[in-house]
C-alpha cells in the first residue's frame, strides 16, 4: 500500500440491533481517509497509530472515554485481527 496509507489506520465499531433486541457488532479496520458517512454511522472509532478516541457513542459511556480502555477491551475479541492490520 502507498505511503499516504501507512499512518491512517483505524478501528472502527458499529452496532446493528435485530428483530429478537439482541445487537451484532460489527467491526472494520481501515487503512483509509475517515468519510463523513463512515464518521456518522460508525459508534466507536479508534485511531491505532496516535492512540485516541476519534468517536464513542456507546449508553452509558461518557465521550472522553480512555483510548487504552476501550482499546483494551475490543482487543480482548480481536487480537489477532488487529495485530495482523497493523503488521500488514
Amino acid at each position: 500500500m502507498g505511503s499516504k496509507h501507512e499512518k491512517k489506520r483505524y478501528f472502527i465499531v458499529n452496532y446493528n440491533i435485530r428483530p429478537n433486541g439482541k445487537y451484532d457488532e460489527l467491526v472494520e479496520l481501515s487503512k483509509k481517509k475517515l468519510g463523513s458517512g463512515k464518521v456518522a454511522a460508525a459508534k466507536v472509532i479508534l485511531d491505532l497509530v496516535d492512540q485516541q478516541v476519534i468517536k464513542v457513542d456507546l449508553p452509558g459511556i461518557p465521550k472522553d472515554f480512555p483510548f487504552e480502555n476501550l482499546y483494551r477491551h475490543y482487543r480482548q475479541w480481536y487480537a489477532d485481527a488487529i495485530d495482523n492490520f497493523i503488521r500488514d
